[in-house]
Parts: structure tokens; sequence; C-alpha cells
């Protein structure tokens, strides 16, 4: 009897310690978040020349991104928000002004479509082809001098229907008729309660 109760406790002990483990592990360090904070404004100051502003601190504690925090940052004159960052393996700066910039301008540019589709609860854009050499300035081309291959994600909150594929072949015709994109992808993210697997297509 006494060694069962050893085994439970022991296992009690494992659990709660891998419990505490993990919250540790979710929890935002404040060290790290300050410092976070004081790299993108140094950042600001010599590479945007004081035009942009922290408001806020990113903790990745998934694993989604190259970095661990990122100072949450906007842009005073054109009000695009981006991320100021150290990368977690090569300790480089970087920002991501320019593709949230670009990400931005096709989002509005997208909404007169997009807000006649059946069901939208949100629309993104998500750009991972700008040029290294866009880094650190807020001193863009145009657009379409790029030649970007946006993707878009568009969340509904309905099911599959019938015609969707029609729709997002309209979408593509509209960004390359209206917005000048030559090539890009699109995705329809349907209700979870629905069961339909998101439709993603490219053109």
């Amino acid at each position: 009897m006494k060694a069962v109760l050893w085994i439970i406790g022991s296992i009690g002990t494992i659990v709660v310690a891998m419990i505490l483990l993990f919250i540790y592990e979710m929890t935002p360090n404040a060290s790290m978040e300050t410092k976070a904070k004081d790299i993108g404004e140094d950042y600001i100051q010599k590479h945007f020349d004081g035009q942009a502003e922290v408001y806020d601190v990113l903790y990745d504690n998934m694993g989604n991104f190259e970095f661990d925090y990122a100072a949450k940052v906007t842009h005073k004159l054109s009000g695009v928000d981006f991320l100021i960052y150290e990368t977690a393996d090569s300790r480089v700066l970087k920002d991501t002004y320019a593709s949230s910039y670009y990400e931005s301008q096709i989002e509005g540019g997208l909404e007169p479509f997009v807000k006649n589709i059946e069901g939208v609860v949100s629309h993104m854009v998500h750009i991972s082809d700008v040029p290294g050499k866009y880094q650190g300035t807020d001193v863009l081309p145009e657009l379409n001098d790029l030649n970007l291959v946006p993707n878009i994600i568009i969340d509904l909150e309905r099911g599959a229907k019938a015609d969707d594929q029609e729709t997002m072949e309209d979408l593509f015709v509209f960004m390359k008729e209206k917005l000048q994109i030559e090539h890009g992808g699109g995705r329809f993210v349907y209700d979870p309660s629905s069961g339909d697997e998101m439709l993603q297509m490219g053109y």
C-alpha cells in the first residue's frame, strides 16, 4: 500500500512540476520585455529618425517566429503597425515595416471586393518576399515595382459553398486588374464548427 501511495505521490509531483514549468514558459519575462522595448526605441532613432513609437511588446511563447520578444511599433506618419526585434539564433536586428506597409496597402485595396463575400469575419494579407535591402527604412518603392506575391487569408463565419472557388477566382481577377498584382494566393478559412477544410488557391 505504501508503495502505491509513493507512486501516486511521485506522479502527482511530476504533474505539478510540469504544470508549473508550462506556466513559467508561457509567462513573459519583465526584464526581457524591457530589453525588447529598449532595442526598439534605439532602432527607431537610428533607422526611422524617431518617426515611430513603441507601444507594446510581443512575446512568442509558442515558437512561431524567429524571435522571443519583439517591440510592437507604430509609424507616426503612415500609421502602420510593425515589429522590431532581435533574432533568437543569430542576434540580428530586424524590422517588419516594409512588409507591414505593403500588407496594409493591399488589405485596404481589397476591401471593396472582400466586403461582398458572404460571411466574412476578417481578411489579412501576408507577404514574405520583400527584399532584405528594405530593412531599416521607410523610404519604399511603389508596391507594383516589386512584383511581390501576397497571400490573402479570409476568415468566414460559415461553411463552404459551391461557388467559393469561383469567388476566389474573381478575387484573383480583382487583384490582377484593380491592384496590378501579377501573382498571389488566397485562402478561405471556414468556421471550425462546419467541419469544412479551408479552400486554398493561387494564380
